[in-house]
């Protein structure tokens, strides 16, 4: 017995050190591959999204960009670059760096989160998973439409340094309220406690903050979404639910007063551009076919959260993600721009974001139920051949995605 228990526990530490072997590797050649895309876009094409930004870099000082930051503007990519340029680095390097520093910090967070959800998994399979995530697009069809990422969008925006900048604290401030809501949902009866300690507050509001000062994309329909949720547990509750609501929505003063700084910078009367409702007038100015492009954009998350529906809908991650998505959804479809900015697709950032929740909770729920033993004889085959299908389509047009942008084709 104890020669057998000694073998189980070598096996788990020889697993346990390939499994950070092939994480190292992996993660190298992420940021190898965010790197070279980042210095093609920013050296060698002439205007992308990322030398406009870059540009605004350039004229930028240490207070103009403090200003910028307490306005609520999405400018800590640029203040990042900023300052790696102040230290030494060249303007176009400092941005290379920042920028796959980023796409590294997205793989490193997978990487954490399957680790702590799926203590049972061959550690070995993680890394290729989190990869896996960091590449997946929308499912290319040339004979629909030329463009991979226009009309689709995707969960892995190459071009654009924003919304690369604001994935890895949006993921952390996602799970964040996932583990504070759990104390509601999991709780006996209605607790009224939010918030462990005051340092958790803190950390919550702060990483709130990060989310608005890289993109505010992820609270203007987080919010919302959140709010949904509340809505619910105050019905379910009869109102027991309402110091745990409001003292989390507190959280979320800081966040909301500088989004709302934003959209009064961005959007009110003295502003060359506004918002107002123009139902798909936007969405289909960029596709034939909004629920086709729909489709190819969710098409293995779909087939996961069909196949595993009653557990997804019960969690709080699978109700909270699927919120989100909706009010990301009616933002996409209802609002656009005013001026000469109103087919860039401003307001659509919410919903490519919306989508990195998804699909890691769709990843997160076929690796248990591949490897789980949740699914046994002919119904297992057919998850495992549609969904490894279906994952595999959308891996390969993240591959395409990333060589057409990297050999100059515009794709957005």
């Amino acid at each position: 017995m104890e020669e057998t228990t000694g073998k189980t526990i070598m096996g788990r530490e020889q697993e346990r050190r390939s499994a950070l072997m092939i994480t190292c590797l992996l993660g190298v050649l992420l940021f190898f591959m965010a790197f070279y895309s980042t210095y093609h876009l920013l050296a060698e094409v002439e205007e992308s999204d990322l030398t406009v930004h870059l540009d605004w870099v350039k004229e930028q000082d240490k207070w103009s960009m403090l200003t910028a930051l307490l306005s609520g503007r999405e400018r800590l990519w640029h203040a990042c670059v900023w300052l790696l340029n102040r230290l030494g680095v060249s303007m176009v390097y400092a941005g290379c760096l920042v920028t796959a520093g980023a796409i590294e910090a997205v793989y490193i967070i997978y990487n954490v989160l399957f680790r702590g959800m799926l203590q049972w998994l061959d550690q070995r399979l993680i890394p290729f998973a989190s990869l896996t995530l960091c590449l997946v697009s929308a499912i290319y069809m040339p004979w629909y439409t030329t463009k991979i990422y226009r009309g689709q969008d995707s969960p892995n925006a190459w071009h654009n340094p924003t919304q690369i900048m604001v994935r890895a604290f949006a993921l952390i401030a996602f799970w964040m309220t996932v583990r504070i809501y759990r104390r509601l949902r999991e709780g006996g009866g209605w607790p009224t406690r939010a918030f462990e300690s005051k340092r958790e507050i803190a950390a919550y509001a702060f990483v709130l903050m990060l989310t608005v000062w890289a993109k505010p994309c992820f609270v203007q329909a987080f919010i919302p979404g959140l709010a949904i949720l509340m809505i619910v547990d105050l019905i379910r509750s009869r109102g027991k639910a309402f110091l745990f609501c409001f003292k989390v929505a507190c959280a979320y003063i800081p966040a909301a007063v500088l989004l709302l700084v934003n959209l009064l910078t961005n959007f009110g009367s003295d502003s060359a551009s506004g918002i107002e409702i123009a139902f798909l007038d936007v969405w289909l100015h960029s596709t034939n076919s909004i629920p086709i492009s729909f489709l190819l954009l969710f098409a293995f998350p779909l087939f996961v959260f069909i196949v595993d529906w009653r557990r997804l809908l019960s969690s709080v991650e699978g109700q909270l993600s699927l919120s989100n998505l909706a009010v990301a959804v009616v933002m996409k479809a209802a609002l656009a721009e005013t001026g000469k900015r109103r087919y860039h697709g401003n307001l659509s950032w919410s919903y490519g974001l919306a989508a990195v929740f998804v699909w890691f909770l769709a990843m997160r729920s076929f690796l248990d139920l591949m490897f789980g033993n949740r699914l046994t004889g002919r119904k297992y085959t057919v998850v495992a051949v549609v969904g490894w299908t279906l994952l595999a389509m959308h891996l390969l047009t993240g591959i395409i995605y990333y060589i057409k942008i990297v050999s100059g084709e515009i794709l957005f």
